[in-house]
């Protein structure tokens, strides 16, 4: 070769490049299903019908190709991870394989002194997501969010750098426009969307990688110089817009957060609503920029249909591809780039390389390679922040449409016995590569710097409040404070925080009380809590107040065979709406509605709903709570506020109202706890009434509940009443559950349980939390 590293400055990096389903072989290792599975089974989509099945069988033969990339003497490795490798439905369970064997990648890079430079999707997406619209559904950006958290929560600590996505263009308009690429659309709605959406979950990746603790995160884009086909104004307008869907579109939404006037003329009609607000995530802060290089474009007026533009094919010498070889245009990039984008921001080649034919001696790579490297150069002595360059690719490997076919390795591969060969340009590399100083710059991230993701969650008593950290979903403590004055409430929140020592990026409090705008009143602890100033004190991104029912309802989203007991029906509580009734201090009502696979939380006011005597010794008791409590009756009815009677409140009532229609004295007041004692150990025949009143009034209700909503995945009681007093739950408590009418044998089919969470509040409050955190407002 022409140049060496020697030609370049001190510390440019020189890396190699792959990407995972071109090189792992995806029928292994438990990886799921994705759109390229899919569309490469589809006749005509793909050369012969090849996949990426066994591709190059990387995942057994890593550490091989590991010594390859340290042989040439690169100094970074640039790869993929596969989003269905690690979660094989894109969301839910984890692959515990999948997320082994990128921990051992990671660390065999390391060994050789090789730094890991990592993109988090290159194009594979889980089939589980595309089947929920894929790119053009807005959540993809939450769901990769997740997922992210997910990967770099386990490797991320010894990563040089990394990306969210590579090459958006690719990912929207080449797949749902043009339908080269899964999923194989041609639908201009589809494209728009998924342009947005792509950029969108960049910026959620990268805030969520930040909330890790991470640096040195960048964004990837490939890059096509567009040229008028000939001097006419119509095909300079056909190579501008060009250039706008191509090029400016996704390099003016993350650094200008804007997109070019010229593309939003055509596409603007179909973009999600309110697509204008998400410029703040799409535009969060980079570290550096990375561009893809391979080719320029002729581009001519078309008479067709918006963007009315065709290619041309062109004069200059082209590759394997059909490509165009302009390393010029790479010069031209690279400067506009500077100017109209990233200013002093490190810019990287992230790939440059051209597919060829010639399986050893590959003379036109080393020229080409040569001829961008001088490129490079160029613009270096012109001040452009140039970092590093990174070739396509290390190994010939699964070329998507195109199959096996094209060959843009430094390695050969057989493909049928799988043998890897180094070609005349990597021995051109190795030796280019060996004239210069070495690099001093780190290996990974810096020690320390990055953490465990958590996020907090508070369950707010009128006494003592209960703060969870949870990290990867999962509790991992639990404190308890006094409650306090909405001070001292902060100050906690703060110091836990502080003892931490990074910012959650969520929390969540749950307490009694009504929410509005963002605000709950805490009627138990007669104090305001905003979400404003749970962020404030915790230095979190999102923040959310919300009831304590709705923590009750979402307690059960996940529930297990192990959280419950049985009362009546399957022993799992199957998917599906969900009514939770929670006596406790009061008497609370919710309910999750299940559709499309989703929860969504319903939260009532079920403790007051009306009560009525069931039997005709009953009226005695109702007209003697009457004397106790007026104010709790409906009118001049019988009917009073359920929660007069079905709560712990409203059993001392319930108590002193049995003793006066008894024509007892009333007697000081008493605790629900030892009415409830009483009753069980049956030393007091008043609390046994008492209880049976409250026990079969409780069911009822809760039968009456189920029927209006037909709670398909079961009814559930929480709460410390239904969890210390489960002697109270038992045949009358299910035979007025089902004591319907004609509606008997329904009730009697319904799914009944007693939850078993001990800390349902503060469980119910991290579901939410983890549901909030995925859902985005349309």
């Amino acid at each position: 070769m022409k140049h060496a590293r020697a030609d370049f400055p001190k510390d440019f990096l020189f890396g190699v490049a792959t990407s995972a389903y071109q090189i792992e072989g995806h029928a292994q290792g438990g990886a799921g299903r994705t759109h390229w599975d899919t569309f490469a089974a589809s006749p005509g989509n793909v050369v012969r019908g090849e996949n990426g099945d066994v591709a190059c069988d990387h995942l057994n033969r890593f550490e091989q190709d590991f010594d390859l990339v340290r042989e040439a003497g690169f100094d970074c490795y640039r790869f993929s991870t596969s989003w269905a490798r690690v979660l094989p439905d894109g969301r839910g369970q984890v692959n515990q394989a999948g997320l082994d064997y990128y921990d051992r990648l990671a660390d065999a890079l390391l060994e050789r002194g090789i730094r890991p430079c990592v993109t988090l999707y290159h194009w594979e997406l889980p089939s589980a997501l595309a089947d929920q619209g894929g790119w053009c559904n807005r959540d993809i950006a939450d769901w990769f969010a997740d997922y992210t958290q997910v990967i770099m929560g386990r490797i991320g600590d010894r990563m040089f750098s990394a990306a969210p996505i590579n090459e958006p263009w690719c990912v929207s308009w080449l797949s749902h426009f043009e339908g080269h690429h899964a999923p194989g659309l041609r639908d201009i709605r589809a494209a728009a969307r998924a342009m947005h959406h792509v950029l969108l979950a960049h910026g959620r990746a990268i805030q969520a990688m930040r909330s890790l603790g991470m640096g040195n995160l960048g964004a990837v884009f490939n890059l096509e110089w567009s040229e008028p086909a000939d001097d006419s104004a119509e095909a300079r307008l056909a190579a501008d817009r060009y250039d706008a869907i191509y090029n400016r579109f996704f390099l003016g939404g993350v650094f200008n957060k804007e997109y070019p006037q010229t593309a939003l003329e055509g596409l603007e009609p179909h973009l999600p609503k309110g697509w204008q607000n998400d410029f703040e995530t799409i535009g969060t802060r980079v570290d550096w920029c990375g561009l893809n290089y391979y080719t320029r474009k002729l581009i001519a007026p078309a008479d067709a249909a918006w963007p009315s533009l065709q290619e041309v094919p062109g004069p200059l010498p082209k590759t394997q591809m059909g490509w165009e070889i302009d390393p010029s245009a790479l010069t031209r990039f690279l400067v506009r780039t500077r100017k109209d984008y990233t200013g002093t921001l490190p810019i990287y080649i992230t790939e440059n390389g051209m597919a060829s034919e010639e399986r050893v001696q590959d003379d036109d790579r080393i020229d080409y390679l040569d001829k961008h490297l001088a490129a490079v150069l160029d613009v270096l002595a012109q001040g452009v922040p140039v970092n590093g360059y990174f070739v396509w690719s290390l190994l010939d490997n699964y070329e998507w449409a195109f199959g096996y076919e094209k060959r843009f390795g430094l390695v050969d591969v057989d493909f049928e016995t799988l043998v890897r060969t180094p070609k005349a340009s990597f021995m051109a590399l190795k030796s280019a590569l060996s004239e210069g100083q070495s690099v001093s710059q780190p290996l990974a991230q810096p020690f320390g710097a990055v953490h465990e993701h958590w996020n907090l969650v508070a369950d707010i008593g009128g006494t003592n409040t209960r703060l969870g950290v949870v990290t990867n979903g999962e509790l991992a403590d639990l404190r308890k404070h006094p409650t306090g004055t909405l001070e001292n409430l902060l100050e906690a929140l703060h110091d836990l925080r502080d003892e931490i020592g990074t910012n959650p990026q969520a929390v969540v409090a749950a307490g009694a009380g009504p929410v509005r705008d963002g605000t709950i009143q805490l009627t138990n602890a007669n104090l305001d809590l905003s979400e404003t100033e749970l962020a404030n004190a915790t230095g979190a991104q999102r923040t959310f107040v919300i009831n304590d029912f709705t923590a009750a309802a979402w307690s059960v989203a996940e529930v297990t065979r192990s959280d419950v007991a049985v009362l009546q029906g399957q022993v799992t509580p199957p998917a599906g709406t969900r009514l939770v009734v929670g006596p406790g201090t009061g008497l609370g009502v919710g309910a999750l509605l299940y559709s499309e696979g989703r929860y969504h939380t319903v939260s009532g006011e079920g403790g007051h709903v009306g009560l009525y005597p069931r039997h005709r010794d009953e009226v005695d008791i109702f007209e003697a709570a009457r004397r106790i409590a007026p104010g709790c009756f409906f009118g001049d009815s019988l009917a009073l506020e359920a929660e007069m009677f079905l709560s712990g409140t409203g059993l001392p009532i319930l108590y002193q109202a049995v003793e006066l229609a008894a024509g007892q004295a009333r007697t000081q007041a008493r605790s629900a706890k030892d009415i409830l004692n009483d009753a069980r150990n049956g030393t007091d025949l008043v609390a046994e009434k008492a209880a049976q009143i409250f026990t079969t009034h409780l069911g009822a209700l809760m039968g009456d509940l189920a029927v209006t909503l037909m709670p398909e995945g079961g009814v559930f009681l929480v709460g410390g009443v239904a969890e210390k007093n489960r002697w109270l739950f038992s045949d009358n408590f299910k035979d007025a559950f089902n004591g319907g009418g004609r509606f008997s044998d329904l009730r009697r089919s319904l799914n009944l349980y007693v939850s078993e969470q001990a800390e349902f509040g503060i469980i119910g409050a991290n579901n939410f939390c983890k549901n909030a955190l995925r859902q985005q407002p349309d």
